[in-house]
């Protein structure tokens, strides 16, 4: 005969702890889901990705808008391979090129500090930069196609950052520090102001430095800083990735100027062979430790100096450099200078030009008052000119092509222009 096991008396404090895990335990997960990134957007996708449209024959004799959409957090209109992004209000949403027609929609209920359409002849994405009490730290990465939700990151951030990619990193720089991702986001390096740094001595022995500018190029990132015991800024090229070591690696570094009067230099291009820099030159003090005037300088990879060529130029050249078939444009603020995209040579300059252009069936498209300059893209000699309606605006223009669309930033509007049916 067996012998009968007593049952497992519970007594009242063996009760009242259960509860008290129990509520815990739901309190966790209401917290957890309260707070997560889910809880608070709001995400209507594609059914699927649409075809990418065939590049254009020819440009157009004559253009009309198409449609317009608020796009205050872009200043370069971002292109995937088959959509138009705009970002605005917190909200990132991809319109069809041809229509304007919305094709999915991302919000989150946090202020946008910025979206970046990235790798569109690869993985496609688009990654939606949010700003909560760390800066501009919570990350969304979405597919391009059908906006699903593909990545997502959270780390230490400015409160404003400027974006940009190559064909392997993306970097968000602010003032203080910079992140490098690849297209999971797992993080390359971090470097200037890391808080809470898990192995010291992993970056170059400089401190308290102000970024003034970034850009990627060729695995690798060029900065222009400034630090603690520099007179003047300083061109710094890192590795976009680690060591084997767990190590930022720094190609080379030098001195731009010898005095910090006056704006500082910006970085223009970034390629597999150089950067390259506009230097806007001497003070109205008449500084005599920078170049006597705007300027546009090429550096290695290892941040040795290659070439300097007079350019004329503003001050501050406003707007973002813009890439396309194998050219960089920026706007120099009295026109737009074109460099080849492997050297960062000057190839040619513009002038009485508005902003950035793009190409399309192998011809130079350059916004200019009151329409758009066709030039041929050896010499920039111009073939014509096409007569755009801008309803008012005379601000600055950053143009780019998807298809037979052409798409014009202006201001805190994106706008689709198109041949007339």
């Amino acid at each position: 005969m067996g012998v009968r096991i007593a049952p497992e008396r519970r007594t009242r404090l063996d009760l009242i702890v259960t509860a008290v895990l129990v509520v815990a335990a739901v309190v966790a997960g209401v917290l957890v889901w309260a707070g997560s990134s889910a809880r608070h957007s709001d995400l209507t996708t594609a059914a699927a990705a649409p075809d990418a449209p065939l590049p254009a024959e020819a440009t157009p004799g004559a253009l009309i808008q198409a449609w317009s959409a608020p796009s205050a957090d872009t200043t370069v209109p971002q292109l995937t391979a088959a959509s138009v992004i705009v970002a605005d209000d917190g909200t990132v949403a991809a319109l069809d090129p041809a229509s304007g027609a919305q094709r999915w929609r991302y919000h989150r209920d946090l202020p946008l500090c910025g979206a970046l359409a990235a790798w569109p002849g690869g993985e496609d994405l688009v990654l939606g930069v949010y700003r909560d009490r760390r800066g501009c730290s919570q990350v969304t990465a979405l597919n391009g196609g059908t906006g699903l939700r593909v990545a997502e990151r959270a780390s230490d951030a400015d409160g404003a950052v400027d974006l940009s990619f190559d064909g392997d990193y993306a970097v968000s720089a602010g003032t203080t520090r910079l992140e490098t991702w690849g297209t999971n986001l797992v993080r390359g390096i971090e470097y200037g102001r890391v808080d809470a740094p898990v192995n010291p001595g992993v970056a170059p022995d400089r401190s308290h430095c102000r970024l003034y500018s970034a850009l990627p190029g060729a695995n690798r990132v060029a900065v222009i800083e400034r630090c603690d015991g520099d007179y003047g800024y300083r061109l710094t090229v890192l590795g976009s990735a680690e060591d084997s070591e767990e190590k930022v690696v720094q190609w080379g570094t030098t001195m731009l100027t010898q005095t910090s009067h006056g704006p500082a230099p910006r970085l223009v291009a970034g390629g597999a062979t150089s950067f390259t820099v506009y230097d806007p030159g001497t003070d109205a003090t008449g500084e005599v430790h920078r170049v006597p005037g705007p300027s546009v300088r090429v550096f290695s990879t290892q941040a040795e100096p290659v070439a300097t060529r007079p350019i004329a130029g503003a001050t501050e050249p406003a707007g973002r450099p813009s890439v396309d078939a194998g050219v960089v444009m920026f706007w120099t603020g009295t026109g737009t200078a074109v460099l080849d995209g492997t050297s960062g040579n000057v190839m040619f300059e513009v002038p009485g030009t508005v902003g950035t252009g793009a190409v399309m069936a192998g011809e130079l498209l350059l916004p200019t008052p009151g329409g758009i300059s066709v030039r041929q893209l050896s010499d920039g000699h111009e073939v014509r000119t096409i007569p755009v309606d801008r309803d008012g605006y005379d601000g600055t223009v950053a143009l780019r092509v998807l298809g037979d669309t052409v798409v014009e930033q202006r201001g805190d509007t994106v706008v689709g222009l198109r041949p007339p049916a």
